[in-house]
């Protein structure tokens, strides 16, 4: 049994709540591999004859494939971990736009192969709405990014749980002309940017030793 056909079917019902929205009862959905090619920028993903030449729509969700030590395929797995839905938009040019490729089947029936670029693609989003795969992409990215920052400053809070981040038996060390902790409406504007910036900033002695015992911590 052909591994990446049986497994295609378990990635369409991934998607089908998305093809309900869209009114598709019948979509053309295939699962591909998306590569770099030299010479060309970003990913490329290769469409066969019988599917880009149908003139629909191609929906298309990338896989990667598992193969044991002797290069042997023996599963297909998601490429993306938010298992994103893309779209090859029907062009009726192809044949004239991308680079073709041509072989044979393990049957020895001959195949065309249209590389395709990815950035070519759109995003379907969950709810049926589409954007560009560059705003998709950006979106990744950020995402990224904000998954990397300290869980203090992706917080939307002004402050911190210092019970959850710090250790609920841990003794914060206070000022020691006032032997208690200062009131939320005392807080200045200088000691909240210390709180964000997490830099000992402050003109209260005890937030700035909290700060930089923190960061040590972090």
């Amino acid at each position: 049994m052909n591994i990446r056909k049986e497994r295609e079917k378990e990635f369409f019902v991934e998607h089908i709540e998305t093809f309900k929205k869209l009114g598709l009862a019948d979509p053309h959905f295939v699962i591909k591999t998306a590569f770099f090619q030299k010479g060309k920028f970003g990913r490329q993903v290769q469409l066969f004859e019988s599917e880009i030449g149908k003139g629909e729509d191609i929906y298309i969700e990338f896989y990667d494939n598992v193969t044991d030590d002797k290069g042997t395929v023996t599963d297909v797995t998601p490429f993306n971990e938010d298992r994103q839905l893309f779209k090859y938009k029907a062009n009726p040019f192809y044949a004239e736009e991308y680079e073709t490729k041509e072989g044979t089947n393990f049957k020895g029936e001959p195949y065309i192969l249209y590389t395709v670029p990815t950035s070519e693609l759109v995003a379907v989003l969950k709810d049926g709405t589409e954007i560009t795969y560059a705003l998709y992409e950006k979106r990744k990215e950020d995402t990224k990014k904000d998954d990397g920052l300290p869980k203090l400053q992706q917080s939307l809070a002004l402050f911190p749980d210092f019970e959850e981040d710090f250790g609920a038996t841990k003794e914060v060390q206070l000022d020691a002309e006032l032997n208690k902790d200062v009131p939320l409406s005392e807080i200045t504007i200088r000691d909240l940017a210390a709180i964000m910036l997490m830099k000992p900033v402050s003109n209260r002695p005890w937030l700035n030793d909290l700060i930089k015992q923190t960061k040590t911590e972090i």
